[in-house]
């Protein structure tokens, strides 16, 4: 580390931050210096023809292939989901925040003071590789690189402050390490947790709503794990609550977006908040007993959850006069559902395993069925689960005129 009265500009780009280490320093940044001290990832990838004129390029991407992954996949499919997250942020049309990204460079870097200032150096003709974050830094050169948005934002994005934490001087060998340590060594919370926290998803403030309004639920909404301990005393987990909400708005086909934010812009919140909380609300009240047994019933699984909230969609199509007829009709209707575990459930909602132990399947691969058995009265697997006598009763979900189940036609 130097001290000096003034800069050597012509030495490469002053990177402005705080010295942690003869080998870390935390920058702080924007992309207007970053695109000129990273490469775009894209360039780095094997086969690239982007960057090809550049004579350095070869010996960057055999750096680049040493200590991070291929942008493929799930990681290559993110990025333009990551562009627009950062566009919307830079505009501030949402709150939100990016998280550091760790940079490397073989080479020390020259740590500079001047005055109460520190910089690190980087070379001109240097560029520093991403050890993690390079989903992030891949968007923000595609963004920077993008002809569709106007000037005030590419503006607003190359001034947006940035954090870096540049690791310098250090083997190849240890950068991969530090790859290993920070992809691999931390614990990504799971979805329901996820979900519980993503504030701009119109169909969690939902959901926050139903919570809160539904009495039943108070205090028994699983948000932690994805499934239900045994010994819980939840009645469900957060995704189950999500599933059954997207259901109401979107039908039996809302289980296609699983934890993946559902479209809702032909769908009136308010209206979606009405008729969730009192269906969702009517169905645990009527089938608590049921609900709360998860050892012997099936009225709480995630399948039946998801096709009882798919039900609720007709609550949608009705005007609020007809809502409690269309849902009294419903629940008649279900009340004939024998929920108990067993053979009349087997190709519906799941399988026996060779122990003798009924295995409900999964949501998206058996939420059809069960929706079926539960409302179409010409399907085989409606008369399986209902009680006897079940076929000249009107069934448990019909777009007719609204008669109460059992009533004459």
């Amino acid at each position: 580390m130097s001290i000096t009265e003034n800069l050597d500009l012509s030495a490469g780009a002053y990177v402005k931050g705080v010295r942690l280490s003869d080998t870390c320093f935390v920058a702080a940044t924007s992309f207007q210096q970053l695109r000129t001290i990273t490469r775009d990832p894209d360039v780095l990838q094997p086969g690239s023809k982007r960057g090809n004129d550049d004579p350095a390029i070869e010996e960057e991407r055999a750096m680049h292939e040493l200590i991070q992954r291929a942008l493929s996949g799930n990681k290559k499919s993110n990025v333009p989901k990551y562009t627009r997250y950062i566009e919307q942020l830079v505009r501030g049309e949402i709150p939100g925040v990016l998280p550091p990204m760790h940079l490397w460079s073989a080479a020390p870097l020259d740590v500079v003071v001047v005055g109460a200032t520190t910089y690190a150096l980087v070379p001109n003709g240097e560029h520093l590789l991403a050890i993690d974050g390079e989903t992030q830094l891949t968007a923000h050169h595609a963004l920077g690189r993008s002809i569709t948005i106007d000037d005030k934002t590419r503006s607003q994005h190359r001034a947006f402050p940035l954090v870096g934490i540049v690791h310098h001087g250090i083997s190849t060998r240890d950068a991969r390490q530090y790859f290993h340590d920070l992809n691999i060594l931390a614990v990504k919370p799971n979805a329901s947790l996820g979900l519980s926290m993503d504030t701009q998803d119109p169909i969690m403030q939902v959901v926050t709503d139903v919570e809160t309004n539904v009495a039943l639920l108070a205090g028994r909404v699983e948000k932690m794990s994805r499934q239900l301990a045994k010994a819980s005393n939840k009645i469900m987990t957060l995704q189950s609550l999500r599933q059954m909400v997207v259901n109401v708005a979107k039908g039996i086909s809302g289980v296609q977006y699983g934890a993946r934010p559902a479209p809702v812009n032909d769908v009136d919140l308010r209206e979606l908040t009405a008729a969730a909380t009192d269906w969702i609300g009517a169905y645990l009240e009527t089938f608590h007993a049921e609900v709360v047994d998860r050892e012997k019933s099936l009225a709480s699984s995630g399948p039946v959850l998801a096709a009882v909230g798919a039900m609720g969609n007709e609550l949608l199509h009705v005007g609020p006069e007809e809502r409690s007829v269309a849902m009294h009709r419903m629940l008649d209707g279900l009340r004939r559902v024998d929920w108990t575990k067993g053979h009349h459930w087997v190709g519906i909602a799941g399988n026996y395993t060779p122990s003798g132990v009924f295995s409900v399947k999964g949501t998206k691969e058996v939420a059809y069925s069960v929706y079926n058995a539960l409302t179409d009265i010409d399907n085989g697997g409606y008369h399986q689960v209902h009680i006897a006598n079940a076929r000249d009763q009107v069934p448990a979900s019909n777009h007719g005129e609204g008669a109460l189940a059992g009533d004459p036609q």
